[in-house]
């Protein structure tokens, strides 16, 4: 077939089975080791959580010990439910990475990826370079496809998922270190597209309490691009030219506009993996500016928690509206309450631990919480709830007959324009993992491996 008439499912299968490791470029394969090392730290340090712990009771009941190993626990599983647990546990402490293009979030492709890639290790170690292939092609495929997809904003008001897509990166992960050739791996591509969880951000429960336990449904989808992959390997046959035509991929996840030329335009040339984010707080990440602003005065003014009047979160009506919860009644619903967050920074809590019981029924962070009002700025407004949709915003504190003004910031830390340096992504990964009580030995022995991948003959496995 040529080019000219490939389709554009045909395309992306081929770049996702024929790109090689020499292929990518030298600062690509960098980022693909960091974000691996940050997934398994994330997973690490949540295994301890009641999230986690309901997380992995539901993958016992529905599947017994299987060849896959889960992260941070002597547990196994079979491969699909492997992947559902091990991208369970990376979103776990809401501290795993994102995809963002100009701040805007488009996902949280790591956990689905990782997830479905160490699913592949059922046999034993892999070779280096072949995994971090995969995992950049992987994350190249997943970035195009949400890139595609974007609604106007009017669809957006009604129907939106942020990750459900991370089905097709996640079958692309595991296809790709099973071998599967361009026709094989664009078969599965189409299971994925069909078992992708629906997009359902606007049932998350914003009006009432409890959130979703599966924040954007990562671990759904990772178990999704599996399975895909399973029955692609089966012989059965999935959806054809899935991203093709006026009911294509975009379609069938609830967009009304589709860019064609995001999904494909300079492949191999191109890299949107670029715009892979690390989170630097363990929380929903709309609220990260609001959290640095207050960090900073708060730090820079040496005061006591117990002398702060009043916190005012500088933002947008709809963060005002939905992520003021000053009293979480659980975990999840901590990860999107500004204030609980603020009284975990004031009162010097390790993020890693923020949501251990002792921290959630800590009195100064709940005297800090109840402090915190926020005021619509009509600028930070419009940045996060205009077409930009990034987060941004500015805190002030009142403590002492002082007024301590934090900084204005228009984006969070960890995106490509405001990125985090090697040293700290492995620090955090560090912190993870003790938190999760792995010893500085085991620590030192996974991030020693991780960050030699790419040598060669360097073996990878968990």
């Amino acid at each position: 077939m040529t080019a000219a008439a490939a389709t554009l499912t045909d395309r992306i299968a081929a770049f996702a089975a024929e790109t090689r490791f020499e292929d990518l470029p030298d600062d690509l394969i960098e980022r693909v080791r960091l974000h691996l090392l940050d997934a398994i730290g994330c997973a690490i340090a949540a295994v301890p959580t009641d999230l986690a712990r309901r997380l992995l009771a539901a993958t016992a009941a529905e599947s017994p010990a299987g060849p896959c190993p889960i992260l941070g626990t002597d547990r196994t599983a079979g491969p699909g439910a492997a992947a559902f647990a091990n991208a369970g546990l990376i979103n776990v402490l809401d501290y795993d990475d994102g995809f963002e293009v100009a701040g805007k979030g488009l996902g949280h492709p790591g956990a689905s990826i990782v997830a479905a890639a160490l699913a592949a290790m059922a046999g034993g170690p892999v070779d280096g370079r072949d995994l971090l292939t995969a995992l950049a092609l992987a994350f190249e495929v997943n970035g195009r496809v949400i890139l595609s997809i974007q609604p106007s904003p009017e669809r957006h008001r009604q129907v939106y998922g942020v990750c459900q897509h991370q089905a097709i990166g996640a079958a692309v992960a595991y296809g790709r270190l099973g071998g599967l050739g361009t026709a094989d791996l664009g078969n599965a591509i189409g299971f994925a597209a069909g078992l992708a969880p629906l997009p359902s951000l606007r049932k998350y429960n914003w009006e009432k309490r409890p959130l979703v336990s599966f924040k954007d449904y990562v671990a759904p989808a990772a178990e999704a691009g599996v399975r895909a992959v399973l029955h692609a390997r089966a012989g059965l046959v999935g959806p054809v030219d899935v991203f093709d035509g006026e009911t294509g991929f975009w379609r069938m996840i609830g967009s009304d506009r589709f860019d064609a030329d995001a999904l494909t335009k300079d492949l191999g040339h191109v890299w949107w993996a670029r715009n892979l984010s690390l989170k630097t707080y363990p929380a929903c990440r709309w609220i990260h500016t609001a959290l640095e602003s207050f960090e900073i005065a708060f730090r820079d003014c040496g005061l006591d928690p117990a002398a702060i009047e009043r916190i005012t979160v500088h933002t947008s009506a709809g963060l005002a509206r939905d992520f003021l919860d000053a009293a979480p009644a659980t975990m999840v619903d901590a990860q999107f309450s500004l204030p609980f967050c603020l009284g975990a920074i004031a009162a010097g809590h390790p993020k890693a631990h923020w949501y251990d019981p002792a921290v959630r029924t800590d009195p100064t962070v709940a005297a800090v919480a109840r402090t915190v009002t926020a005021d619509v700025d009509p600028e930070i407004d419009r940045i996060m709830s205009g077409p930009e949709r990034r987060p941004a915003g500015r805190v002030t504190i009142q403590a002492g007959g002082r007024t301590l003004e934090g900084p204005f910031l228009p984006l969070p830390r960890g995106t490509a324009e405001r990125a985090v340096g090697r040293a700290e992504v492995i620090a955090k990964f560090t912190d993870n993992a003790t938190a999760g009580g792995w010893t500085a030995d085991c620590i030192d022995r996974l991030a020693g491996s991780i960050l030699s991948l790419g040598a060669p003959g360097v073996r990878f496995s968990v």
